[in-house]
Formats: structure tokens, sequence, C-alpha cells
């Protein structure tokens, strides 16, 4: 027997029960649908990831960045997807877009990192604690290739048209194309979630995390930190 579902829309929620869902909760809900929406209308892994993190957290009165400043931000993401330009051989799109939202969260600013270069830590910890460690756990990947084969048994080579079609055909098929399976809308979720955490985190913890973060670099003589 199937598992059960758990994700539900506000509206069903409300409608059904009676219940209001915290805002945090509706921005990860409704990133996970408007990644599926975007990827059916838009078209693309990275940059739908991105948008519906973002458009979802906008939803919920959380603005990271101005809407001129979406539109460049698009454009640079689109050329990173399926894998990077489309090749499925580098890492997954959803990752992309994914990570691009939650390094944006963590907003190290060029002068922030001028000051204290230790403070990219917090971006590099971020994106692997909120994206890739997720994505490694669901799929054990995070490149493109390999997350194909785990979703469909193989990989398809978007390069040729053809091959792309079928790809859309085999998550036609097994009817992944929703807000509980899709690749692309589970990365938004995780993406909208990690960046409301982010964002309301205040300056003490954001120091703790990055002292934290810099002891256990310390530890490891392959990545050792050093001012």
């Amino acid at each position: 027997m199937e598992k059960e579902k758990k994700l539900e829309t506000p509206k069903k929620l409300s409608a059904d029960w009676g219940l209001e869902l915290p805002p945090k909760k509706r921005a990860i809900i409704r990133a996970r649908e408007l990644g599926t929406i975007y990827q059916g209308t838009i078209i693309g892994c990275s940059h739908c990831a991105f948008l519906a993190a973002i458009d979802a957290l906008e939803s919920e009165g959380i603005k990271l960045i101005s809407e001129d400043i979406k539109d460049k931000l698009f454009t640079g993401l689109m050329g990173l997807t399926g894998g990077v330009g489309n090749s499925g051989i580098g890492t997954c799109g959803a990752v992309n877009g994914a990570s691009f939202a939650v390094s944006l969260a963590t907003n190290i600013t060029i002068e922030e990192n001028a000051k204290d270069n230790s403070n990219r830590w917090l971006a590099f910890y971020n994106v692997k604690h909120y994206v890739c460690d997720k994505f490694m756990e669901k799929w054990g990947a995070i490149t493109c290739r390999e997350i194909q084969i785990k979703n469909f048994g193989r990989a398809y080579d978007s390069q040729m048209p053809e091959r792309s079609k079928q790809l859309f055909q085999a998550a036609k098929e097994k009817g992944c194309r929703n807000p509980y399976d899709c690749t692309i809308a589970i990365g938004a979720g995780w993406a909208a979630e990690a960046a409301w955490e982010i964002v309301h985190q205040n300056f003490d913890e954001r120091e703790r995390l990055k002292e934290e973060i810099k002891r256990k670099q310390a530890t490891d003589q392959s990545t050792q930190y050093r001012k």
C-alpha cells in the first residue's frame, strides 16, 4: 500500500480542518507548489527552483531581492540547468538553484567578507547543511545524471531534443510532476525552509555558528581555516 502523502496545501487544510499553518510552513508548501508549476511553464531546474523559493518567501513577507535583481539572477541561473549547460554531467540544476537562494539569504557581502573572510564559512555551511546534505540523504548524489538514474532508472541526454522529450515523458509516466515528488519542487521547498531560518537568525546566533564551524575546520587539515 502506497504511503499516504503528508504535504497538504494551506488552502486544503483551512477548508477541511479549519487549520491555519504558520508562515514558515506556508512558505515551504508554496515553494513546492511553485516549483512544480514553474517546471511546467518556465521549464528548467535551476532557475525554477530558485524562483519558486524566492517567490514563496515573498508571499510570506520575506523579500530577499528586488524585482529587477530577481530578473538578472534568473538569467544567470538559467544556464546552470540540466547538470550545467544541460550537459547532464554536472551538478543538478535544482541543487544549483536551491543553493543560490540559500547563499543569497546568508547575505555575506563583499564588505562583510573583506572585514572578516571567515564569514564565508557561513555560506558554505548553510548550502551544505540545508541543500547538499539533504540531496545526498534522499538521492545519494547531487549530480544531474545520478539523480536521473535514481528517479527513472536511466539518464537522458537533454541536449538531444528527442531525449529531452523522453525525460519529460518518463516524469509524466512516473507521476512525479507534483509538489511531493518533483526534484525541483523538493529543492525549492528546502531552500525556502533554509532561507526562512537563516534570515531569522540574530547576530549572536550567526557568530556562534561561525565560531563552531571554524573550530571544526581547525581539526581537518585538508580544509583548515586560515586567516
